[in-house]
């Protein structure tokens, strides 16, 4: 069996095709059998039963982290636009829960980009390998934790090699943010294809998320973007909406892609830390307006316009950065 032959027929069933992922990644596949699975799946494209396929599988293997509850958001981007825009879902996270906000952020080193979470928060002094107690204790103390993608999902290491080469999105990136380990009752996703949102926000749907939202920017960008309107489909009350965001609703001006785009992940991580300590400007704007939606749609305000001002309000303050140095310190306890 090939997994074009399972892809065939999956729309009717995804036995075949949930049993060829786990032997792709059970380590006992070939890497021409990986690439070549890869290669497909990209050809074929990103739906649904895809994603709720490849979802299944995964979280039947991954080693999963208990919290008291699970009252806090994941924002996750799953990269592929190669626009190399600044890490604005990780900041934003710091920023969201510097208002007291509960954030469990799940994320890797780059594929696509010049610099992933995982990436900026090691550059940072977090130490991203912190085992789970750490990382438990971590949320605890600071309302805020990173779980590390690879760490819990121990079998993706089967696949990281061919992902790597190909060094295009596979539906793995699509995919990782619908798998945290901690299993979110929020959520941000930021896409970078607005055709597949509405397949990612049914999957999140059928998880039994109270709320959350899937967003891609009219230019590509995987977040809420100060550079064009975005698309939005919103997940409340077990219903789907889908709508449009505008910047400048919020007075945030437009500016221009290169305003928030990063050519290493050293200027990455610098211009990341001027935001965090308040620094105006088009990253300070496209943060706030990514935070705000974060305290939006985990009910810490009751619009995105009182989110939005919130987060402002916390940049200016420099709280985060204080937030992400303590956090970081911690971390290097483990």
């Amino acid at each position: 069996m090939s997994i074009k032959e399972a892809l065939a027929e999956i729309t009717k069933s995804n036995d075949k095709f949930k049993f060829y992922l786990e032997h792709i990644l059970s380590g006992e596949a070939t890497d021409t059998e990986i690439t070549e699975a890869l290669v497909a799946l990209n050809e074929y494209g990103i739906d649904y039963y895809v994603m709720d396929a490849l979802a299944s599988v995964m979280n039947t293997y991954v080693d999963s982290i208990e919290l008291s509850d699970n009252d806090f958001i994941d924002t996750c981007g799953t990269g592929g636009s190669n626009l190399k825009i600044f890490n604005c879902s990780t900041i934003s996270a710091f920023v969201v829960a510097s208002c007291g906000g509960k954030v469990v952020k799940h994320g890797n080193k780059s594929i696509t980009s010049k610099s992933g979470s995982a990436d900026f928060l090691a550059r940072a002094g977090v130490n991203i390998n912190n085992e789970k107690a750490n990382a438990i204790s971590a949320f605890n103390q600071f309302g805020i934790t990173f779980l590390f993608a690879p760490t819990y999902h121990q079998r993706l290491k089967h696949v990281a090699a061919q992902r790597k080469a190909l060094g295009v999105r596979t539906v793995f990136n699509v995919v990782g943010p619908l798998v945290n380990p901690a299993n979110p009752n929020y959520q941000i996703i930021g896409t970078s294809d607005a055709q597949i949102n509405e397949a990612v926000i049914n999957v999140l749907k059928n998880k039994g998320l109270s709320r959350a939202m899937v967003i891609t920017s009219n230019d590509g960008i995987d977040e809420l973007s100060i550079t064009s309107l975005a698309s939005v489909h919103e997940l409340r009350h077990n219903e789907i909406t889908s709508y449009e965001i505008n910047p400048e609703d919020y007075d945030l001006a437009r500016c221009a892609i290169n305003d928030i785009q990063v050519e290493t992940l050293e200027e990455a991580y610098l211009y990341g830390i001027e935001i965090l300590n308040g620094k105006r400007g088009p990253g300070f704007d496209m943060v706030a307006l990514n935070a705000g939606a974060a305290l939006y749609v985990s009910n810490y305000a009751e619009s995105l316009a009182e989110g939005i001002e919130k987060a402002k309000s916390e940049l200016h303050s420099g709280r985060p950065l204080l937030l992400l140095n303590k956090y970081a310190k911690y971390t290097q306890q483990a």
